[in-house]
């Protein structure tokens, strides 16, 4: 069994309110989906931002999918995957809530090392960019995220680049 099933199965996702209007029974499967998916269209056919998410405020199933996403980082993805789940949390992370956004930061906050390989990977400047956005809200030792930022091994897309 992998990490993302055990975590979709710790939630009652019928009982949460999705950004749809329906219940978020759905996004289980979704998640499972965007963690198969082979490209990053793929990915974002799924449009799962838009059922966790209402422009920037997240929604009931928000602080679950920051979970589950969280948990197929740490999987095996296709890079389109990749980095659609680093997006998808950049936007959980950095939201107009502050109690989910909270909620969403110590939940990436746990998988720290598994972000920091994404931003040293250089697979994608997508990749190295949302890893980079989600580490900018997450990382609380700003003198580490400094010294791997000028180590000379993460190349930032220019509009990350100051």
């Amino acid at each position: 069994m992998r990490m993302i099933d055990v975590e979709i199965g710790r939630y009652d996702w019928a009982a949460l309110q999705c950004g749809c209007g329906k219940t978020a029974e759905h996004l289980a499967g979704d998640l499972l989906r965007l963690a198969a998916a082979q490209s990053r269209e793929e990915a974002r056919a799924l449009r799962i931002d838009d059922h966790a998410m209402i422009q920037s405020f997240p929604q009931e199933p928000a602080v679950p999918v920051a979970s589950v996403l969280m948990a197929a980082l740490a999987g095996d993805l296709s890079l389109g995957a990749r980095v659609q789940c680093l997006e998808l949390l950049a936007g959980l992370v950095f939201s107009d809530d502050d109690d989910s956004s909270e909620t969403c930061q110590q939940i990436a906050r746990q998988g720290l090392w598994g972000l920091y390989r994404d931003l040293l990977s250089g697979a994608s400047l997508d990749l190295v960019g949302y890893a980079y956005e989600v580490l900018r809200v997450v990382e609380t030792d700003e003198e580490r995220l400094r010294s791997y930022r000028s180590s000379g091994q993460v190349d930032l897309p220019g509009y990350l680049a100051d």
